[in-house]
């Protein structure tokens, strides 16, 4: 008799839990929703968020971008990981904090597995190697037999940037120093200076330098050359067909959330990376639209974790 009563106990609480869950994500969101954005103002992960925030403002209500940037992102996702798991504090994932975070830091203060759900990859930004159109270097092979000469300094703006920088230099036989800089954007300015030598960059933050001609391409990490950059070879065509790290974004939710609302989230970001006009938009920004599944992504963030961490050890990257 008592073990009736138990079972029934249970199952009531069952059923209230369900109840809840579906309440809330029936009425969800009926307040503003916040992403935190753990890179400053301006930077890629910044201007995606944005851009979500207005597209989605017809289906999901007031979304409010909470850039906390520091410590290589590490400050912004310890804060998304201690959030409430209620669907109103999310977080703009990328390959610098959920992918090679766990190869230059020994403790990040966060899983970016098992913290997180992750909800939907938004988009993939190739990474461009750039010089001065003055450098003494026009190909990868030049740059090879000067960097022998005397080892180049290349800048890195980001997490992604430090390994794909060191995996560059070793893969391509350009012995190289890394400078590092709070984001991209200085090291840009510093390469156009003539204090570094060259620099892995998103296509986001160096396209308009090169279609002005202020900056010269030597390689694109894509599968394809770029339709904004079609005179940038792509890393395969010169010859380095192992350079292959992608840098991605994608939304995460506090472990806990409900899966409604994850894939709530999922469904609408999806739509809104159908339309051509956010397509086009995102391409001449430097960057591919590429929605999955919660499903897909959850496999993606894994299996580049694996592919960061792998690329990062092999460059001889030293963990802090």
């Amino acid at each position: 008799m008592k073990l009736k009563h138990v079972l029934v106990a249970t199952l009531a609480a069952v059923a209230a839990l369900s109840q809840s869950v579906f309440a809330q994500a029936g009425t969800y969101p009926d307040k503003p929703v916040k992403i935190i954005v753990p890179f400053g103002a301006g930077s890629a992960s910044d201007t995606i968020a944005r851009v979500l925030s207005d597209e989605l403002r017809d289906k999901l209500g007031v979304i409010v971008v909470d850039n906390r940037a520091g410590a290589n992102g590490i400050i912004g996702v310890q804060a998304a990981a201690r959030s409430a798991a209620d669907g109103y504090t999310l977080l703009l994932t990328s390959s610098s904090t959920h992918s090679g975070i766990g190869a230059l830091f020994k403790s990040p203060g966060y899983d970016p597995i098992k913290d997180f759900v992750h909800v939907s990859r938004i988009v993939t930004i190739p990474m461009v190697l750039v010089s001065r159109p003055d450098a003494p270097f026009k190909t990868i092979k030049e740059m090879s037999a000067q960097a022998k000469k005397s080892p180049l300094r290349y800048g890195y703006g980001s997490g992604s940037a430090q390994i794909a920088g060191a995996t560059f230099s070793a893969v391509a036989d350009v012995p190289s120093d890394g400078i590092p800089y709070k984001s991209q954007p200085p090291a840009v300015t510093d390469l156009m200076g003539s204090q570094i030598d060259y620099l892995l960059a998103d296509a986001s933050v160096v396209t308009s330098f090169l279609q002005g001609k202020r900056l010269n391409g030597l390689a694109v990490a894509s599968p394809k050359r770029l339709a904004e950059l079609p005179g940038v070879p792509t890393m395969a065509e010169v010859g380095l067909k192992e350079f292959d790290l992608v840098v991605w974004v994608g939304l995460a939710a506090p472990a806990g959330t409900p899966p409604a609302i994850v894939e709530r989230w999922n469904k609408e970001i999806n739509a809104v990376l159908q339309r051509p006009a956010v397509v086009d938009k995102l391409t001449r920004m430097g960057m591919v639209a590429a929605p999955n599944s919660v499903k897909e992504h959850a496999a993606f963030t894994v299996a580049q974790r694996g592919i960061w961490e792998a690329r990062a050890a092999k460059a001889g990257v030293e963990k802090q």
